[in-house]
């Protein structure tokens, strides 16, 4: 949460040179973008459980089964929102404002940032799946590479003549993009790691 604070921080400052409109739009896109990944947010939460059950139990097959269910679900319902988003991303900024220069803002955001949201459900997965199997710091790890690969980039874009407000969003884009795969291989390390385990025998009558 701290690195996410930090990710919004440095985006508020990087757009403040266009203007309200552009924060504006950025505040409402954002906010709905918090929402729509809810469904998402909600799946991963679920995973955690489960694949603590099932990695306490010893059963290394059902935790990997219940991580690539989760991702295939997330991604899945990702998937359905980055269609809307693409085709008509203006109508949820709608709701919110009818200044004509923030729902552009608003829209462009939500059209481009929204190539990354299968990649954000993944991301959200392999952290429920993290918490499940006791150890945390990947998903720390990958939340550090956003923001190492973020931060430096945008802060050159920033002080470039030809700097724009959609320049920001195709970083977060590769950023986010770059931190699904990572998630989704120190996944994979954990499970070689951790799973290389036995059922637990029954207990006698």
């Amino acid at each position: 949460m701290l690195l996410l604070f930090v990710y919004f921080s440095v985006v508020y400052w990087l757009i403040q040179d266009f203007g309200a409109p552009a924060q504006a739009g950025f505040s409402i896109g954002g906010r709905i973008m918090q929402s729509i990944f809810m469904p998402t947010m909600a799946i991963a939460f679920a995973v955690g459980p489960i694949v603590g059950q099932s990695f306490g139990a010893g059963l290394g097959a059902r935790v990997r089964e219940t991580c690539h269910r989760g991702m295939l679900l997330s991604s899945g319902v990702m998937l359905l929102v980055t269609l809307l988003m693409q085709w008509r991303p203006e109508v949820m900024i709608t709701f919110f404002t009818d200044e004509v220069d923030v729902i552009a803002v608003g829209a462009d955001f939500l059209q481009l940032i929204s190539l990354n949201f299968v990649a954000q459900g993944i991301v959200f997965t392999c952290s429920g799946a993290f918490q499940g199997l006791g150890n945390t710091r990947p998903a720390l790890i990958s939340s550090a590479i956003r923001l190492l690969i973020f931060i430096p980039i945008v802060v050159y874009l920033k002080y470039q003549p030809d700097f724009s407000i959609k320049q920001v969003w195709y970083v977060s884009i590769l950023s986010v993009t770059v931190q699904g795969v990572a998630s989704f291989l120190l996944l994979r390390r954990q499970f070689k790691l951790k799973l290389n385990i036995e059922p637990l025998p029954a207990t006698p009558a």
